[in-house]
């Protein structure tokens, strides 16, 4: 099976499309190819780092300490100090955004960066790092060698939780969990920006906070003010951006980091806004390259919101040119992995560093043909400190009794799927689970082949292609073990039933919306509230909250009596 090389995708045009409000982000990302190999393979974890690093300490208190922030080392016994500050803020390779870059476009564009800190988009603020979990930092040099930001796995597998008022702990930082960041919402989001400001009238509103975090004092230096500079050149800038927009090279396009500079000192040197201008377009296409954002956008699906992205479906129109339905998922769960040959809701991909290495691709790293430009050992690393995360403990009290007689329903109705060796045996039907077929379904044979062709063609220094192949179909569903059960919310594999309550009802009575977002936890419920910005419906395509019927016949006592069992696991 033929692969199209991915120096052949171009930047879109979009032509007549015009993008007013966050949701466009969201919209538009659900449209956009290889941007949700975004935690591709839902994989992502511990991220070895860059000396850029600030230290995490804050998140290192014991579970005993009341605040945010609050990590249980227990999950990660083996890690050092600095494995946890790497998994929290460590490059992958994927930094994409320039700092200066989107602290600007924060500033101009507050439809589609409501909040500064990105807590709009479910992250997670850290102060003292200056963004978000999840968020790393390093100087890019097809980025004119700006320091720039990137997504890493942590956004998407550490989450925080608030039980109800009166309980002992707040602010609890799980590790390996589904997080509440909305992903394709934040990188759309950049997007977009990128397109917008490629207009002379939206360059010269981006470029004056630009100035302001390069140089907050640039105006006080006693030169040309950037208002009147830009006027005096405004012909010349129009003019050469309209000649370098129609400039659609398909690979990353060389810049100075001199051209990118604009200060106090430049300004007043009268400094060719023009040249800046130009390679400012370039930037924003190197970012897009980055991104693999395509020429032409797969068929529409809808937004997949916190927590969720729909990877396969992309990956498959853009590697392979199959168009498949819609198939989220939720962001998998990263602890126990090394119990597990095979990995994912269907068990379709045996190696670790694999599944890493497409995540660290698909976040921001380019790829150039066959050509993958980032750090092996990196991925390498994340991908050993990822095998090595243990489930969290439940943090609350437990009803101990009830407890006790839950482990005997638990006994005679969950553990023939959930307990003993995680082999194939653990692999069931959509007839017999009757959960969403779609995404075991767009799974192929054929589809596996050719991503298995992609990963022999790859070529990454200190990367040696597998032997065997690491994909595979299986069109079934894996059934997980159950340990940190409760930390799974929301439940089965689109994660389209919000609380274990909820999964303990009849498929028919379960509610057909909800709302994602919230990490307020509802102990006796086994979820999180139904509260956010996101409403998902389990009525479109791929989003389905059917089947799954186990335990449905059980009384209210004796589900009580399970989930205070399952609290132990």
């Amino acid at each position: 099976m033929n692969i199209p090389p991915k120096h052949l995708l171009r930047e879109p045009s979009f032509d007549g499309m015009h993008f007013t409000s966050a949701n466009d982000a969201t919209k538009i990302c659900s449209r956009m190819n290889l941007r949700q190999f975004i935690l591709v393979l839902s994989c992502c974890s511990a991220l070895p780092g860059a000396n850029q690093i600030v230290s995490a300490d804050e998140s290192l208190m014991p579970p005993a300490t009341k605040g945010p922030g609050v990590v249980d080392l227990a999950q990660v016994p083996s890690w050092s100090r600095d494995d946890l500050n790497f998994f929290l803020h460590g490059s992958m390779g994927t930094e994409v955004v320039p700092e200066p870059v989107l602290r600007a476009f924060i500033r101009i564009y507050p439809d589609l960066f409501p909040k500064a800190d990105l807590s709009n988009f479910g992250a997670i603020p850290d102060v003292k790092f200056g963004w978000p979990i999840g968020f790393s930092r390093r100087d890019v040099p097809h980025l004119g060698g700006l320091s720039a930001v990137g997504v890493n796995c942590a956004s998407c597998h550490v989450g925080e939780i608030t039980p109800p008022d009166g309980a002992p702990q707040v602010g609890i930082r799980l590790l390996g969990v589904t997080s509440q960041f909305d992903a394709e919402g934040f990188l759309g989001a950049v997007i977009i920006s990128t397109f917008r400001t490629e207009d002379p009238a939206n360059m010269k509103k981006f470029l004056a906070p630009y100035l302001a975090v390069n140089d907050p004092k640039a105006e006080d230096v006693g030169g040309i003010s950037f208002a009147a500079l830009w006027q005096q050149q405004e012909e010349k800038i129009t003019l050469a951006m309209t000649a370098a927009a129609s400039n659609n090279l398909s690979s990353l396009r060389p810049i100075k980091a001199g051209d990118l500079r604009l200060d106090g000192k430049s300004l007043a040197r009268g400094k060719d806004l023009a040249v800046l201008s130009v390679a400012m377009l370039d930037l924003f296409h190197n970012m897009r390259f980055a991104l693999h954002v395509p020429d032409q956008p797969p068929p529409a699906s809808p937004p997949n919101g916190p927590g969720r992205n729909d990877p396969w479906r992309l990956l498959s129109y853009s590697l392979l040119g199959v168009v498949t339905e819609p198939a989220p998922v939720k962001f998998g769960i990263v602890w126990n992995e090394d119990q597990r040959a095979w990995v994912h809701d269907d068990g379709n991909t045996h190696s670790p560093v694999i599944r890493n290495l497409a995540a660290s691709l698909g976040l921001g790293a380019p790829l150039t043909r066959h050509h993958g430009e980032l750090d092996f050992a990196l991925v390498k690393r994340q991908t050993d400190l990822s095998q090595r995360i243990h489930p969290p403990r439940y943090p609350w009290a437990i009803d101990q009794a009830a407890a006790g007689k839950g482990s005997k329903i638990y006994a005679a109705d969950c553990a023939s799927c959930h307990d003993g060796p995680q082999t194939d045996e653990r692999l069931y039907s959509i007839a017999e689970i009757q959960t969403d077929p779609n995404r075991a379904m767009i799974f192929t044979q054929p589809v596996a082949d050719g991503f298995n062709q992609f990963f022999a063609q790859l070529e990454i220094p200190g990367y040696t292609p597998p032997e065997s192949p690491p994909l595979r179909s299986t069109q079934k569903y894996w059934s997980p073990s159950l340990a940190g059960v409760w930390a799974r919310s929301p439940y089965l594999h689109n994660g389209s039933v919000r609380t274990l309550q909820e999964l303990l009802t009849p498929p028919a009575a379960r509610p057909k919306t909800f709302h994602r977002g919230s990490r307020i936890y509802e102990p006796a419920q086994m979820g999180y509230t139904d509260a956010g910005a996101y409403v998902l419906d389990t009525t479109l395509t791929g989003s389905s909250n059917s089947g799954h019927d186990y335990g449905t016949g059980l009384s209210s006592e004796q589900k009580h009596d399970l989930i205070e069992y399952l609290k132990t696991l």
